[in-house]
C-alpha cells in the first residue's frame, strides 16, 4: 500500500493538544524522579528540603499515574483513526498496524538502552490485541475495559489476604532489579548504563508493571480510547461538550468518595499485606478518576472558553510526541546520570522541576518552529517510513520553504 500524503484536515486539534498536555505532565514527573533514578543530594538546607517535598508531592498529585493514562487513552483513539482512515479508502490497515507496532517496539527497545523508564515497548506489546478488537461490539469492549480497570487480580489478592493470614501476593523481585540499576546509574559509564538497560531494566520495569497492575490498566485505557474514537465524539462539538460534562461530574463525585474512604477507612488496623493491596487499589481508582477529570476539564476549557488558543499551543507537542518524548528523556538521562553531568548530586526535586519548566518552554518553541517547515517530527517521519517500507514520504513543506526563501 503506498504511503498516504499528509492531510492537515485529517487531524483533530483537541486530540493533539490533549496528548501534548499528557506529554507535559509525564515529563515533569520524570524530572522530579530524576528520570527513574531516585537519588537526590544529601542534607539540603531546611528551606530547600521543604520546597523539594512540596514540589514532589504536587507533581505526583497532579500528574503521576494520570499523564501516562491519557497517553494510553489517546493511543487507542489514534489506533481507531488510523484504521478508520484506511477503511474509508477501502483498505484494511490492521496487518500494517501490527507491523507499525513492531517498529515502535524496536524504537522503544533501542531508546530503552539509554532510558530505563521508556513506555514505548509496552505500548507496542499491549497495542497488538487492538487490531483484533477493532470490530468487537462496543458493549463487549465497554465491559471488558471495566473489568480491566477494576484490577480484578488485586481484588482477588485482597480477598485472599483477608481470609488467609499466611497468604503472600506475587513478588517478582522488583527491588533487586532497581538496586542493581541504581548502582550503575550512580557510578557507571555510558556503556554500563546501556548494558544494564539491555536486560535488567527491561525485567525490572516489566516486573513492576505486573506487580502494580499497569498492564491491565493500560489496555483498559486503550479500549476506552478505541471507543471514544469509534463514537467520533471529538469530531462533534455538542457531543464532546456533553460527554465532557457528564464524565467530569461523575469523576469528581467518584474521586471525592474515594478520597473520603482513603482518609476515613481504618487502614492501620489491617494487617500489612491487605493494607498495602487496598492502598494500591484506592490509589489506582483515584488516579483513574483524576484522569477523567483532566480529560473532561481539558475538553470543556478547550471548546468553551477563550483558553482554546492557549491550549492549542500544546498541539505541536501532540503531533511530535514521539520525538519530544525521546528527546526529553535522553537529555534528562545525560544531565542527571553519573556518565553525564551527574546533576542528581546537586539538584533536588524543586530545582529539577524548574529545569523541567524551562526545558518545556524551549521545546515547545522548537516544535512550533519545526512544524512551520516540516509535516512530521523526525522520529514520526522515520516511524511512518518504516511502516510503509518507503522513504519517499513527504517530510518538508515545500510551499512554506519556497515562500520563506
Amino acid at each position: 500500500m503506498p504511503p498516504a500524503s499528509p492531510a492537515k484536515s485529517s487531524r483533530i486539534d483537541v486530540i493533539d493538544a490533549l496528548r501534548g498536555s499528557a506529554l507535559l505532565g509525564l515529563f515533569l514527573v520524570h524530572c522530579v524522579e530524576h528520570f527513574d533514578f531516585g537519588r537526590y543530594p544529601a542534607n539540603p538546607p531546611p528551606w530547600l528540603a521543604a520546597l523539594n517535598k512540596q514540589a514532589g508531592e504536587t507533581v505526583f498529585f497532579l500528574f503521576a499515574g494520570k499523564a501516562y493514562a491519557i497517553f494510553a487513552m489517546m493511543f487507542g483513539v489514534s489506533f481507531f483513526m488510523i484504521i478508520d482512515g484506511a477503511a474509508r479508502r477501502g483498505l484494511d490497515f490492521r496487518g500494517r498496524f501490527l507491523w507499525r507496532l513492531c517498529v515502535l517496539g524496536i524504537i522503544g527497545y533501542a531508546f530503552g538502552l539509554i532510558y530505563c523508564g521508556e513506555i514505548l515497548s509496552m505500548l507496542a506489546v499491549l497495542g497488538l490485541p487492538l487490531a483484533f478488537f477493532y470490530r468487537t461490539p462496543a458493549r463487549i469492549l465497554g465491559w471488558l475495559s471495566i473489568l480491566l480497570l477494576l484490577q480484578l487480580p488485586f481484588l482477588w489478592q485482597l480477598n485472599q489476604s483477608c481470609t488467609d493470614p499466611a497468604y503472600t501476593p506475587l513478588r517478582l523481585g522488583v527491588g533487586s532489579y532497581y538496586k542493581e540499576m541504581y548502582s550503575v546509574f550512580e557510578a557507571g559509564g555510558f556503556v554500563d548504563v546501556c548494558r544494564v538497560n539491555a536486560w535488567t531494566s527491561l525485567l525490572g520495569r516489566s516486573a513492576w508493571s505486573v506487580e502494580n497492575g499497569r498492564y491491565l490498566q493500560m489496555f483498559g485505557l486503550f479500549i476506552w480510547g478505541l471507543l471514544l474514537g469509534r463514537s467520533r465524539v471529538f469530531e462533534n462539538f455538542e457531543a464532546s461538550v456533553r460527554l465532557a460534562w457528564r464524565a467530569l461530574t461523575v469523576a469528581l463525585v467518584a474521586w471525592a468518595i474515594l478520597y473520603w474512604v482513603q482518609k476515613n477507612l481504618p487502614l492501620s488496623d489491617l494487617p500489612k499485606t491487605p493494607r498495602g493491596i487496598l492502598r494500591n487499589l484506592l490509589s489506582s481508582y483515584m488516579n483513574l478518576a483524576q484522569t477523567i477529570v483532566w480529560v473532561g476539564g481539558f475538553v470543556l476549557l478547550y471548546q468553551l472558553t477563550r483558553l482554546r488558543n492557549l491550549f492549542r499551543l500544546l498541539a505541536p507537542f501532540g503531533r511530535t510526541s514521539l520525538t519530544c518524548y525521546v528527546t526529553q528523556n535522553v537529555i534528562g538521562v545525560i544531565l542527571f546520570y553519573h556518565f553525564g553531568a551527574g546533576l542528581f548530586r546537586q539538584w533536588g526535586q524543586f530545582q529539577s522541576l524548574l529545569y523541567g519548566f524551562v526545558f518545556l518552554m524551549l521545546q515547545l518553541l522548537a516544535t512550533h518552529a519545526w512544524l512551520r517547515y516540516f509535516h512530521y517530527g523526525p522520529l514520526e517521519w522515520l516511524w511512518r517510513c518504516l511502516t510503509f517500507f518507503s522513504f519517499e514520504m513527504p517530510f518538508r513543506k515545500r510551499k512554506t520553504i519556497e515562500a520563506a526563501a
